[in-house]
């Protein structure tokens, strides 16, 4: 396998995956949103196609150009609340646009290996057990996000099950790292942090949700992982990545707070994000013992990346 296309290739975690393909010796052209993105990935990284994942015709068009070996798909709404806030549009950029690579790939590239990216949130209300969460346990999705996730999963069974593709499904859990934008939760909070004015903002921040328990890993883990399912992923299977333990979504705030050096206190809104699951805890043994892949990164190695890319961005310019 040598040429492989990866949607959402300018993402948090694409460009990350691009550069550590690349590395590896593989081909890797880019499918990114519009010609301004185009532009700028090519700059970086090498070749780009503009790819509509929600437009059909555009992503025939884009596999039949790049006739790749392998494809990853990563574009698509990644944010719960975006989803929910614009299910249709979710459900084009997610439930569509998984039908439309594969139909893509059917028709093109019959044998190409395609690694969707789906998510921990389809397991929904069966997390709140309490228990580690295992690739086989129920999918009882409690968001749109989850739901639309869900439903794409269901459309990968089908074209397995009557054309044949080779297709694996990650179900990465939640993670961070450098450059990480600011539309997710952790994201905001180094951002917040890096340009906090004390004096017009207190020493009090307030946030949701810190007694939530999540599974969480470092953005470069989650390219390995990705990797693995490329090269040795198995069809029709499914693969949770995570760390295999969690942390509290307050003792993460807490240790960018003295990342920070400021003398912030973190207290708790009374309010709530809706359909919230109180534990996300997920079981790595699959690809662990299958495909020999384990985290290397602290997540204090990873809030410390994510802290200091901000801490970056914030700092002022000097001409």
């Amino acid at each position: 396998m040598k040429t492989l296309l990866i949607t959402g290739a300018e993402g948090f975690t694409g460009w990350r995956l691009t550069q550590h393909l690349e590395q590896r010796g593989y081909d890797v052209i880019g499918g990114v949103r519009n010609r301004a993105r185009k532009l700028a990935f090519e700059r970086r990284h090498g070749k780009a196609l503009v790819c509509d994942v929600s437009d059909a015709i555009n992503v025939a068009r884009v596999v039949a150009s790049a006739k790749p070996d392998g494809i990853i798909h990563l574009a698509g709404q990644s944010r719960p609340y975006a989803a929910a806030d614009e299910p249709l549009t979710a459900y084009q950029s997610i439930v569509s646009a998984w039908a439309n690579v594969l139909d893509a790939a059917r028709r093109i590239v019959p044998r190409c290996h395609v690694v969707l990216a789906s998510a921990c949130d389809v397991y929904g209300d069966t997390a709140n057990s309490g228990q580690q969460l295992k690739e086989t346990d129920a999918t009882n999705p409690t968001t749109t996000f989850g739901a639309l996730k869900s439903a794409a999963e269901q459309i990968a069974g089908t074209f397995f099950n009557n054309y044949h593709l080779n297709i694996t499904i990650a179900r990465p859990f939640h993670y961070t790292g450098p450059n990480q934008s600011d539309a997710f939760f952790l994201g905001n909070v180094a951002r917040m942090l890096a340009t906090w004015d004390i004096s017009e903002q207190g020493t009090n921040m307030q946030l949701p949700d810190l007694d939530c328990e999540r599974d969480m890993l470092h953005v470069q883990d989650v390219v390995e992982a990705y990797t693995r399912l490329l090269e040795d992923g198995k069809p029709n299977e499914i693969y949770n990545i995570c760390s295999g333990k969690t942390v509290r979504v307050g003792e993460m705030v807490r240790h960018l707070v003295r990342l920070s050096g400021k003398p912030l206190t973190v207290s708790e809104l009374s309010t709530s994000e809706e359909n919230q699951v109180k534990k996300l805890w997920g079981d790595n043994n699959k690809l662990r013992s299958e495909l020999g892949w384990s985290p290397t990164r602290t997540v204090e190695q990873a809030l410390l990346d994510l802290y200091k890319g901000h801490q970056a961005e914030a700092a002022p310019t000097h001409r």
